[in-house]
Formats: C-alpha cells, structure tokens, sequence
C-alpha cells in the first residue's frame, strides 16, 4: 500500500510504446487510486502504475502538501 501522496516525475519516462509520462508529471494516490492531472487513470492499469511506482521510487519526487 502507497500512502496518500502526491509525485511528480523527475524525468521523462517511457512505461511502454504507447505510455510515457513527461518530466514534471504530477501523479497523485489517494487511498490506493493513482490519477494522472487529477484524472483516475483506468481501472486496468492501476496495478501496472503502482507495481512501477513501488519498484521506481527514485524516479519521483514527493511533493506532498499538508495542509
């Protein structure tokens, strides 16, 4: 389980052929739901961004606000 939190990509990345995220792309999870720009990516692919999320932290920065 990822915490709550808001990412943001330190690079760009290339997830496959068709799936790239540009450097500065905010991600954000909440309660275990990942969205890109604020838009819940779907539902099929919520396991393949938190397997790379979890095996890649290095490849983001926590920019996380608490208010």
């Amino acid at each position: 389980m990822i915490k709550n939190q808001v990412l943001k990509t330190k690079s760009d990345i290339v997830l496959t052929k068709e799936i790239f995220l540009a450097k500065g792309q905010e991600i954000e999870i909440v309660m275990d739901v990942i969205y890109i720009n604020g838009y819940m990516i779907p539902p099929n692919l919520q396991n393949f961004f938190y397997d790379f999320i979890k095996k890649n932290p290095d490849q983001f920065i926590d920019v996380t606000m608490n208010w």
